[in-house]
């Protein structure tokens, strides 16, 4: 099945060649496809610029109710990411978006990211590297930039699969208090439900248990891998984030090279605000995307990093990874927005 996604209408949409449509945007060319097998195949989206791009950034999306609310910073990133020069893909995890049906645990979302990431790079010409991840989407970007330790720019990642859970249970929580109990009825218990093998509902989105145990004991630290590398920590919010602090701490301690800046952001993660408006719109959205796309541009400048060509995942979710031993197969029949 695939699902519609949030489009936008100022870009123009050339005549459709072949089985592939492209959008130019400000002189960029925007390139959809669908990669992998029938039946098993994620949408991805490759943001080409005029000229031969120095290097590529992978967007990592989170999930759920995040990748909602976010989806348009993240379409801002990569249109700003390409008018700088750098070519980006987006795409779309299996059972997300416009991907095919199915269930991603972590270890599947992060052979997603990988996919893209070698699919853009051939067609992009590049091999300097660097990932971004949203919230959850921190984590599959540290993962997926581990064997080449790639450098990678996150907004308010958690420490942990168990923090960011408590988080969003405890909105979730908050939300129940506002809705009357029915007589005779228990109270549901999240938790006790995932621990079944059953899927939750988590602000309107389908939460599988497969996923949830993938987490379980996951460390955005043991994510990022024992290999020091450029990380750039954005506490993105109202709120200081003394985890993240706290984070940033451990990985200098470690050797990482952290960058750690407090952007102010009031707009939730997961729900509308009351005072909504367009991300292109709001001033607080244009400063967030043109320091990342700052960092990240120069972090490509900077690296020295091992040829990413070398590296490729197993599908599987054990994080073992080996050299690339094949092409990918990818089909080009996408023609849904892309906005």
């Amino acid at each position: 099945m695939i699902r519609p996604a949030p489009g936008g209408s100022e870009a123009h949409r050339p005549t459709r060649g072949g089985t592939t449509s492209e959008l130019v945007v400000g002189g960029t060319r925007e390139i959809p496809a669908f990669l992998g097998p029938r039946g098993r195949a994620i949408f991805a989206c490759l943001h080409l610029p005029a000229a031969t791009a120095p290097g590529l950034v992978v967007v990592c999306p989170s999930f759920g109710a995040e990748w909602k609310y976010n989806y348009r910073r993240e379409v801002l990133l990569a249109r700003d990411l390409a008018q700088r020069g750098i070519a980006v893909v987006r795409f779309q995890y299996l059972g997300s978006g416009h991907s095919d049906d199915g269930i991603a645990p972590f270890g599947q979302m992060v052979h997603d990211a990988l996919l893209a990431e070698n699919w853009a790079r051939q067609r992009a010409g590049t091999r300097k590297v660097a990932f971004f991840g949203a919230r959850f989407g921190a984590m599959v970007a540290a993962a997926a930039g581990r064997p080449a330790a790639s450098a990678v720019a996150t907004w308010s990642p958690p420490t942990s699969g168990q923090q960011y859970f408590d988080e969003i249970f405890r909105v979730v929580r908050i939300g129940r208090l506002g809705h009357p109990a029915v007589p005779g009825e228990e109270p549901h218990d999240d938790r006790a439900a995932l621990a079944r093998g059953e899927a939750v509902d988590l602000l309107g989105y389908t939460l599988p248990a497969e996923l949830y145990r993938s987490l379980e004991g996951s460390w955005f630290e043991r994510e990022l891998g024992a290999r020091p590398r450029e990380v750039a920590l954005m506490d993105v919010g109202e709120r200081r984030s003394r985890h993240l602090d706290e984070t940033a701490t451990r990985l200098r301690t470690a050797g990482y090279r952290i960058s750690l800046d407090r952007l102010e952001e009031g707009r939730s993660w997961w729900l509308h605000d009351s005072d909504w408006q367009p991300d292109e719109e709001r001033e607080s959205v244009r400063r967030l995307v043109s320091h990342t796309s700052a960092w990240l541009l120069q972090a490509l400048l900077r690296h020295r990093g091992p040829d990413r060509s070398q590296f490729t995942r197993k599908a599987s979710p054990t994080h073992e990874w080996e050299p690339s031993v094949g092409p990918l197969v990818v089909g080009t029949d996408a023609s849904p927005a892309l906005g």
